[in-house]
């Protein structure tokens, strides 16, 4: 018997070493490798896991349903996959779209992490959701956007080309952010090589990525520079209202008038383009100044969205050539920048010099949670021009709205309690012209709504006034409903 004894012996401590072996093995690549077994591209269990994430929703500053996770088909494991649902066609252009073969863009891509459930999810969590075959759930996102105003922009654009960014100073935050053409990220797998070849890009932010030459919006930054420079300012204005010539276009004054200009804030009113180039290429180390300040060569941040690449762009005093300097003097140069960054020009005249730091993104809240968790955000203000500047930058903007270029950005709808700013812009790119409106409403209770409209192949700036009046004037009125 002890042979047999032994036999069976060495038979169970065969079988105990192949156990440990087995469960080293498991354990292994079940904890230590699982993360980079699951990773591989030849793994179907990553894409089953994928599709049955349950990423948290996407919600206004009213808790209106921007994006959130539906059950769509019964997986192999048994758990649901999972779809993307989009309900306000209006606010695709700050949700951006989340896709498992295209990836993802705006808060989706901005949020990833959150909304799939990866920034709380811990170790135990993790192993609890395997045992029971139970699908990881993501936060929720807080937006500070009105999607009431994304669909008074989507109405006010109709089928043009453009974008608007509407947000509240001091506080910096966004209201409104809007690119058109939209897109539908709801049928966004069947429709992306369309979408893609597409000449009129939907797929590309315009109000973050879009990059447009400033035009005559680009007179309220010289027109900064010379307030900084009084001794530098022109005083013979008989000129003023003359048409410029520029590469053999003519660009005149946007609100035409049979009176002589009295002061350079008439010009500016008026949107003269004369002269604030001639002072651009006789001043050029002053206006390079002023672009630097309103931050101008830096793109904001903006809560991890996508923007659009790095500006380049000579210094204006590198720019030996008069002819060169003057088509940066009117906005027509090597200078581009998107619709945010002159919706921050605009905080800034509003917040009396200071430019405000935006932000979209407001609150976190974890599954089965009720507690919504403030996302960290800059205070910060930048300083562009002094106060007596701002002043000074606002009743030319005021003019401009009452007898100047800008009045048909004063609506009958705008609250009778806000004042109404605003500057008209026209830019040339090549054929095309494309029309700006940077301005503000003030409201009774000392904050203020700043905007930046730019709507692309106008035949006349007034159709960007239009628009970014409809979008003010909406937005006043919710601000004093609120």
């Amino acid at each position: 018997m002890k042979p047999m004894s032994k036999r069976l012996h060495n038979i169970a401590i065969g079988m105990l070493i192949a156990f440990l072996i087995t469960a080293l093995h498991l354990t292994f690549w079940s904890a230590i490798e699982r993360d980079a077994l699951r990773a591989r591209a030849d793994n179907p269990r990553r894409l089953e896991d994928e599709r049955a994430i349950v990423r948290g929703s996407i919600v206004d500053r009213n808790s209106v349903a921007l994006a959130r996770s539906e059950p769509s088909v019964r997986l192999p494991s048994g758990r649901m996959a999972q779809r993307r649902v989009y309900p306000q066609p209006s606010a695709f252009s700050v949700t951006g779209y989340y896709s498992l073969i295209y990836g993802s863009s705006g808060a989706e891509f901005a949020f990833d992490r959150a909304l799939r459930g990866a920034e709380h999810m811990d170790l135990w969590s993790a192993v609890l959701n395997e045992a029971l075959n139970r699908p990881p759930r993501g936060a929720d996102l807080r937006l500070t956007v009105d999607a009431h105003l994304q669909a008074i922009a989507a109405a006010a654009f109709g089928d043009r080309r453009g974008a608007a960014v509407l947000l509240e100073v001091p506080s910096g935050a966004i209201w409104a952010l809007y690119s058109a053409p939209l897109y539908d990220p709801n049928t966004l797998d069947a429709d992306w090589e369309r979408l893609r070849n597409d000449p009129n890009a939907p797929l590309l932010n315009r109000a973050l990525q879009g990059v447009y030459q400033p035009g005559s919006a680009l007179q309220l930054i010289i027109y900064a520079a010379m307030l900084a420079n009084p001794a530098l300012q022109p005083s013979d204005l008989a000129s003023a209202t003359a048409p410029l010539s520029l590469d053999g276009a003519v660009v005149p004054c946007l609100a035409e008038s049979p009176l002589p200009l009295e002061s350079l804030q008439s010009a500016l009113a008026r949107s003269c383009p004369s002269l604030f180039a001639e002072f651009a290429v006789q001043y050029p180390a002053e206006v390079q100044e002023k672009i630097e300040a309103f931050g101008l060569l830096s793109l904001p941040r903006l809560n991890g969205y996508p923007m659009a690449a790095e500006p380049r762009f000579r210094p204006l005093q590198a720019l030996s050539e008069p002819a060169e300097r003057l088509r940066e003097g009117v906005g027509q140069g090597s200078l581009t920048v998107t619709p945010l960054q002159m919706a921050l020009v605009a905080s800034g005249i509003a917040n009396y010099g200071n430019i405000v730091a935006p932000y979209i993104a407001e609150a976190l809240r974890a599954p089965d949670s009720e507690q919504w968790t403030p996302v960290p955000r800059s205070q910060l203000e930048r300083a562009a021009i002094t106060r007596e500047a701002a002043e000074q930058l606002r009743a030319a903007m005021r003019e401009a709205t009452l007898s100047g270029a800008a009045q048909a950005a004063r609506l009958p709808e705008l609250p009778p309690e806000v004042t109404l700013y605003a500057h008209l812009g026209l830019a040339f790119s090549g054929a095309r012209q494309d029309g700006w409106l940077i301005g503000f409403v003030d409201l009774p209770d000392g904050r203020a709504l700043a905007a930046a409209v730019l709507v692309e192949s106008v035949a006349e700036a007034q159709t960007a006034a239009r628009i970014g009046g409809q979008l003010l004037a909406a937005a006043a009125r919710r601000a004093l409903q609120n």
